[in-house]
């Protein structure tokens, strides 16, 4: 059997909860179980778990186990600003079963020198190359989010218009160019653009959330800079604590 990243563990042991082969107030198997069945290193399990307890999934109980928690109720679609798995993510989440389908549509993509303005915007050094990528996304056949994003170039030296139609990230981590090691993350409410306005599906909504992420390397380096601006009363930012 081929060995496992965390992320395809997670994305099984998410789908398992989802279905109820796990149920809500069950014990998931230990790590050393898990670790056989996916024959993988327990550091690699512990991983896909950290990653589920993020989600606010399941919660690991000193000296009981990683328990399955039982699900919240909202009929907005829930993301979580911590997410890395990209935009095609979002279906895996349990609460967003009603999402049929997720299309995007590229409406720029362009190579640009930073400059001095967009340094500041970006956090970008001045004078390196980006790639400038506008995508529509589009929930079951309404346009719900814009993202305007930076990549810069001397990471992601080959990216193409086919690679942002479908996931960066999934073209990231196939390519094995660099893992994507950490972010941050700033959410906003601003006024709607004329633009916006004119792209989104706001209805009665005079505004849009806004959700800026800074993107990093596992070396430290900076790179991608994306704003998501979305319909704000379709949508819940989600997190999760533990204590």
């Amino acid at each position: 059997m081929p060995k496992n990243l965390y992320s395809d563990i997670y994305h099984i042991l998410k789908g398992e909860i989802d279905s109820n082969v796990y149920p809500p107030k069950t014990i998931l198997p230990g790590e050393e179980d898990l670790s056989e069945r996916f024959s993988v290193t327990r550091n690699t399990i512990r991983r896909a778990l950290k990653k589920l307890q993020e989600d606010g999934l399941v919660y690991t109980v000193k000296g009981r186990g990683v328990v399955v928690l039982e699900p919240i109720v909202d009929n907005r679609v829930m993301f979580s600003a911590s997410n890395h798995f990209g935009f095609l993510d979002l279906m895996s989440f349990p609460q967003n079963k009603f999402i049929k389908k997720l299309t995007t549509k590229v409406l720029n993509f362009e190579e640009v020198v930073i400059d001095d303005e967009l340094s500041k915007r970006t956090s970008f050094g001045i004078g390196d190359t980006a790639y400038y990528v506008e995508r529509l996304r589009i929930f079951n056949g309404s346009a719900m989010a814009i993202d305007f994003s930076y990549f810069r170039k001397e990471n992601l030296p080959g990216l193409s218009i086919d690679d942002a139609q479908g996931s960066i990230y999934q073209y990231i981590r196939d390519e094995k160019i660099f893992k994507i090691a950490a972010a941050r993350s700033v959410s906003t409410v601003e006024t709607v653009s004329d633009r916006e306005s004119e792209l989104l599906d706001l209805k009665e909504a005079n505004c849009v959330g806004v959700l800026k992420r800074y993107v990093y390397t596992d070396l430290g380096n900076l790179f991608e800079c994306t704003e998501t601006k979305y319909v704000p009363n379709h949508f819940s930012l989600v997190g999760f604590e533990s204590y």
